[in-house]
């Protein structure tokens, strides 16, 4: 089961670029991936003009065919739509502001939004990388939507879901290990 997400970054007008990813939305996954992997915003904005991705890996990469899983760059590059599978209108949206892209940024059943913001910060050479935040898309017991209606930062909680994801993996090993003793 896909947890889809959207993928933006804030250009230097205020305005938001972003595309929709399909696969492994959720914090300890692509948001991880975000913060581990994508902090140089030439990088982000390259990739999302791209359009919309089936899953973000770790390089933007080159044209491949979308449905040969036993090609390895589909483990390490990000594969598109448009790009790899030559649909058409899958090009990345244009957001007025912050809050356009909560509003309308969870219009193809995304259950989260991710936004790179250029916040000063720079790496050791002194480029600017960019801090990522997101929202999120959850259900009351009613089933009414409720989206948050701020961006919280995402590195804190994309790394303690990533953990915990980790510890589920461990306990199983573990499971494994009783069974075969």
């Amino acid at each position: 089961m896909a947890t889809r997400a959207r993928i933006g970054i804030k250009q230097k007008s205020g305005r938001i670029i972003g595309a929709y990813q399909h696969w492994d939305g959720y914090p300890g996954g692509l948001g991880f991936n975000l913060v581990e992997n994508w902090e140089d915003p030439k990088k982000v904005t390259e990739a999302i003009k791209l359009g919309d991705s089936s899953k973000w890996h770790t390089i933007i990469g080159e044209k491949i065919d979308f449905d040969d899983r036993s090609n390895p760059m589909h483990e390490v590059q990000n594969c598109y739509y448009g790009r790899d599978r030559g649909e058409k209108n899958s090009g990345f949206r244009i957001y007025q502001d912050e809050q356009d892209y909560i509003k309308n940024g969870f219009r193809s059943g995304e259950q989260y939004v991710y936004l790179m913001k250029l916040d000063g910060a720079n790496d050791y050479l002194n480029r600017p990388i960019g801090t990522w935040y997101f929202v999120e898309s959850k259900y009351t017991e009613q089933g009414k939507e409720v989206i948050d209606d701020a961006f919280k930062p995402l590195a804190k909680v994309a790394i303690q879901d990533h953990i915990e994801m980790w510890k589920r993996v461990l306990a199983d090993l573990d499971k494994k290990e009783l069974k075969v003793a």
